[in-house]
């Protein structure tokens, strides 16, 4: 993939027990992608240690406090992003003669522009190469948290919530 990207979106199919990930870029092209368990599991994990990068930066290595800012900049990017918009059609489908792409393998990278290069192998050989910015990185991840509950997947994605994370659970506590 050579182009802008446009929209990401994703849905499960239950008679595939995949998710697919549909891809669509600024010059109205597309590729649609499933997704596996296993490999969502392996991909979760990159997503995460990307995310955590700069966050990491602003508190240290106080792993509550990382947490915390992490769930608040996932409120923030995900603010900003379209959820209730459908995935646009007439989109020319790559992937439409063979069907959607099983991927099998890919890298989570952060580059030095502040970007997220995501790429996926597919079993067939193709490499998709996808550039996120930090918001479309959390977008991404909501995507994932969202989908892979509706699958009944059982994983338990989650970006901790920031409002658990900072106000006391024993509200009879005075400090």
């Amino acid at each position: 993939m050579t182009s802008a990207l446009h929209q990401i979106t994703m849905g499960f199919s239950a008679e595939d027990d995949r998710l697919l990930l549909r891809i669509s870029t600024t010059e109205k092209t597309e590729y649609q992608l499933w997704l596996t368990r296993r490999f969502v599991h392996v991909l979760w994990s990159a997503l995460i240690r990307v995310l955590e990068i700069e966050p990491a930066a602003k508190t240290g290595s106080v792993p509550a406090a990382k947490k915390a800012v992490m769930a608040i900049e996932h409120e923030e990017a995900l603010s900003a992003a379209d959820f209730a918009h459908g995935h646009d059609e007439g989109n020319e489908n790559l992937t439409l003669e063979s069907g959607p792409l099983l991927v099998v393998g890919g890298s989570v990278k952060p580059d030095k522009g502040g970007l997220t290069q995501l790429t996926l192998q597919t079993q067939n050989g193709a490499e998709i190469n996808v550039a996120l910015n930090k918001n479309l990185t959390h977008a991404l991840c909501k995507l994932l948290v969202e989908t892979t509950a509706k699958a009944e997947w059982g994983m338990g994605l989650a970006i901790s919530d920031a409002a658990a994370l900072i106000v006391p659970t024993d509200k009879t506590q005075v400090h």
